[in-house]
């Protein structure tokens, strides 16, 4: 989870009943930003396909507050104190298996400003590939105002929700909901201690190592034959979407425990909760595809 604290950075940066995603694509009067970015080959797993936490962590670096938060003025008060990244959803198209591969390819991620509530504001982010404009991957982020002193979700400024009243005015998007974890025993552990290297600026443990801490779960569990659909080795079977619901902060050192389940609902999926002892840190759901078995298929089984 990453809590920026805009005071220290000196960054210048109604609730409504829900729709389905489908509508967010109306009414983006906001000049989104474009970024031109080149897939390394390092950011390649084993079997020379991309990690899809090194597809997510580039987020992080797309400057969007800046973009579609600029203060007019040093009169105006920044558009947040700090934030608080609360849900992420990330889905990765056939597209993306077929065409990023070794050595490297270069994308363009396209970034929207698609929502803005009283407290919170989703970005949603296309990438598409550099060479034949196809869309390879997409994203939404939904973000919470937190006060500095509460802790708690603040109202944005007047005068970010007046810059963009197409957006206050939409009905409030569909974005990821917690999950009621599996009264049975998890199918797997994983354990894992926070390394340093796995912290943002402000020494919290960075949203897009949360992905991989599930994924290397994941592994482990197919590798010991815990799940009865996913086994062997994990990397045959690619991503095709990853839902994240961030609950609190971890930081380094602390030692986190994943827990994963089969999703019985939808196969190919797996659950994880990331908790440190009693604490719950984050929930995920990893969508995975099964080679050779069509939708069709999927719904006998």
């Amino acid at each position: 989870v990453m809590i920026y604290n805009l005071e220290k950075k000196r960054n210048r940066d109604k609730d409504r009943p829900c729709v389905p995603l489908a509508m967010a694509s109306a009414g983006r009067e906001a000049a989104g930003k474009v970024s031109g970015e080149k897939i390394q080959a390092w950011e390649f797993n084993r079997k020379g396909k991309l990690s899809v936490w090194n597809l997510f962590r580039r987020h992080q670096t797309l400057g969007l507050m800046d973009h579609f938060f600029p203060r007019e003025s040093d009169d105006q008060p920044p558009a947040t104190e700090m934030r608080f990244l609360r849900a992420a959803s990330t889905e990765l198209l056939p597209s993306f298996h077929e065409l990023v591969k070794l050595p490297g390819r270069d994308i363009r991620l396209e970034s929207n400003l698609i929502f803005l509530g009283k407290t919170s504001w989703m970005f949603e982010t296309t990438v598409l590939d550099g060479e034949t404009n196809t869309k390879l991957a997409n994203w939404r982020l939904q973000l919470v105002n937190i006060g500095f002193d509460s802790r708690r979700p603040t109202p944005l400024p007047d005068w970010l929700t007046e810059k963009y009243p197409h957006l206050t005015s939409r009905p409030r998007l569909v974005t990821v909901q917690p999950f009621e974890p599996p009264t049975t025993k998890p199918a797997f552990i994983y354990s894992i201690i926070v390394a340093p290297s796995d912290v943002d600026w402000n020494f919290h443990t960075s949203s897009f190592q949360y992905i991989r801490y599930c994924v290397d779960c994941a592994t482990m569990g197919a590798k010991n034959g815990a799940y009865s659909i996913l086994s062997g080795d994990l990397l045959d079977y690619d991503v095709g979407r990853v839902d994240m619901l961030f609950q609190t902060e971890s930081q380094e050192g602390d030692s986190l425990r994943v827990e994963s389940w089969e999703d019985i609902r939808e196969l190919g999926a797996l659950k994880f909760q990331v908790k440190r002892g009693d604490d719950n840190i984050v929930q995920c759901k990893i969508l995975f595809s099964l080679p050779g078995i069509s939708d069709s298929e999927k719904s006998k089984l």
